[in-house]
């Protein structure tokens, strides 16, 4: 049985190549309108081409309402202000306006129409027959590849609207709304969705990409387990805001770094948040030759040539924005963002932190791994990327052997043979649970209760952990353990109905929902 370590479930599609990232938005945008017009049949007058480069700018802005209004009654001959309609439509979720306007011959015939038309008809095939859920109160809307899914939309809902707080507060940029969320049911749909390649996906277990103005990810009922879907949310909302805040002009490390730092934010910390250490991690990937330059991480996280490696270099760049916040004050991050709203070079960034914080990158790089290097890094085994849990395949055979039991109604039987697979892993939380049901099946709550009480005991985050934890240790943190399981497994009966039998349903109205949609879905 080998423990799944957290998926990359914050992954960027690729971002602008080195030489755009050099350039003002507005030289870019025009460098590439120009191009564009000379490329495909026509060309356009200079006041329209002005018109394109506002709209565009605008779009990457995530600014449709201005976008629309610098659109409005375009004349779609033009292909540029074409290409900006179609992009616009793939912004606010019309993939097939967009996939129809993008179809013409003199678009589809330039590389960058035809990028965006295989967008376009990617999202029209996934979206084809979804519902839309638009919640216009807190400025929030999700569209549903499953219309089982509808139970995981409150949730999302609260999640996006608090989140749109937060980063308002920490990092000084408003998100318009509505704020778009895509749940979809495979990898291959997130990747038809955002272009991000499906092997890349699945090489580093991209599960949310934030691309296109919105956020498209994975439904929770694609993994075995689930995930961190709501943190996950965050973090993708986090790029959002960034991508706004900067005009698209925030580096990789950047983009990664004050995600991973704002993606749990919108919620009260837990205590396994930074377990393993995200010092340590960066550490143990610096010494064995798998760190990054922070400037050097390349397009996307998301492409990194296996999922090892993405942990590695997400510790990385979280480690050095903590570190970097930590030492130059609450300020330097709002400050930095608007800096780089206006940066027209790598130059500009490397002179705003510098103006900042007192230091250029280079010379906070170095203090930074000086730092690391005073930091423990004894990880275990199976919590450092790519390791394994010790025992794996006897710790697995006995699991398997007492779910056989358990099943059959064996329980105390069942519970032997989980205790000798704790007793080899005894800071598994799935092991825990596992033993902890069968003694809770057989009648023995006093034994069942120390496994799932103190959270400092498990190594990881985990759904029915909580559940339990709920169930057996009640009182007013109750409904925080069943709120902390929901946001890792909603679709799960056990968690999600809090560990009570049919025809039982939790009192909250939300989870009783997201209960009876679990049930639904067992086999």
């Amino acid at each position: 049985m080998k423990r799944i370590g957290g998926p990359v479930s914050p992954a960027r599609a690729p971002r602008r190549g080195a030489a755009a990232a050099k350039r003002c938005l507005r030289a870019v945008v025009l460098a590439a309108l120009a191009t564009f017009s000379a490329t495909a049949s026509g060309r356009l007058s200079v006041g329209d081409l002005d018109r394109a480069v506002r709209a565009r700018a605008a779009i990457l802005e995530i600014d449709a309402p201005a976008a629309r209004d610098i659109l409005k009654d375009v004349d779609l001959a033009d292909p540029a202000l074409a290409l900006e309609r179609g992009r616009l439509a793939i912004y606010e979720g019309d993939c097939d306006a967009a996939a129809a306007i993008l179809a013409r011959p003199d678009l589809s015939a330039t590389a960058e129409g035809a990028a965006l038309g295989d967008i376009a008809r990617g999202c029209a095939r996934a979206t084809a027959a979804t519902v839309i859920v638009n919640d216009e109160a807190r400025g929030v809307w999700v569209r549903l590849q499953d219309d089982d899914d509808r139970a995981l939309v409150p949730l999302l809902v609260e999640v996006a609207a608090r989140t749109r707080d937060v980063l308002a507060k920490d990092l000084g940029v408003e998100l318009l709304r509505p704020l778009r969320i895509d749940l979809v049911r495979d990898q291959f749909t997130l990747s038809a969705m955002t272009g991000l390649p499906e092997d890349a996906a699945r090489t580093t277990g991209t599960v949310a990409i934030a691309k296109w103005g919105r956020v498209t990810m994975l439904s929770p009922r694609a993994t075995p387990n689930g995930y961190p879907w709501l943190d996950t949310l965050a973090h993708e909302i986090t790029h959002l805001a960034l991508s706004r805040g900067t005009r698209d002009n925030a580096p990789l490390w950047l983009q990664e770094g004050v995600a991973k730092r704002e993606e749990v934010r919108w919620r009260e910390p837990d205590p396994l948040d930074d377990v393993p250490s995200a010092d340590a991690i960066a550490w143990l990937g610096i010494q064995k030759g798998l760190g990054r330059p922070l400037d050097k991480i390349g397009p996307s996280i998301a492409m990194l040539p296996s999922a090892e490696e993405a942990a590695i270099v997400f510790a990385e760049v979280a480690s050095f924005i903590r570190y970097w916040t930590r030492e130059a004050g609450d300020t330097a991050l709002p400050e930095l963002l608007v800096r780089l709203k206006a940066a027209s070079s790598d130059a500009d960034l490397e002179r705003a932190i510098a103006e900042i914080s007192g230091a250029d990158l280079a010379a906070w790089d170095k203090r930074w791994r000086a730092y690391l290097a005073t930091v423990p890094a004894d990880v275990p085994p199976d919590l450092a990327p790519g390791g394994d849990m010790p025992h794996r395949q006897e710790v697995g055979k006995r699991v398997r052997l007492g779910q056989l039991l358990h099943e059959r109604g064996h329980h105390a039987a069942a519970a032997v043979q989980h205790a000798r697979a704790q007793a080899l892993a005894p800071h598994e939380p799935a092991v825990r649970c596992f033993l902890a049901a069968a003694l809770l099946a057989s009648g023995d709550r006093a034994s069942a209760a120390p496994l799932v009480e103190q959270v400092e005991d498990v190594n990881s985050r985990h759904g029915r952990w909580w559940s339990l934890h709920g169930l057996l240790h009640g009182g007013p943190g109750a409904d925080r353990a069943f709120s902390a399981g929901v946001a890792l497994d909603p679709l799960s009966p056990e968690v999600a109905c809090e560990e009570k039998l049919p025809p039982d349903l939790p009192a909250d109205p939300v989870r009783s929902a997201l209960c009876e949609a679990a049930r639904r879905r067992a086999p």
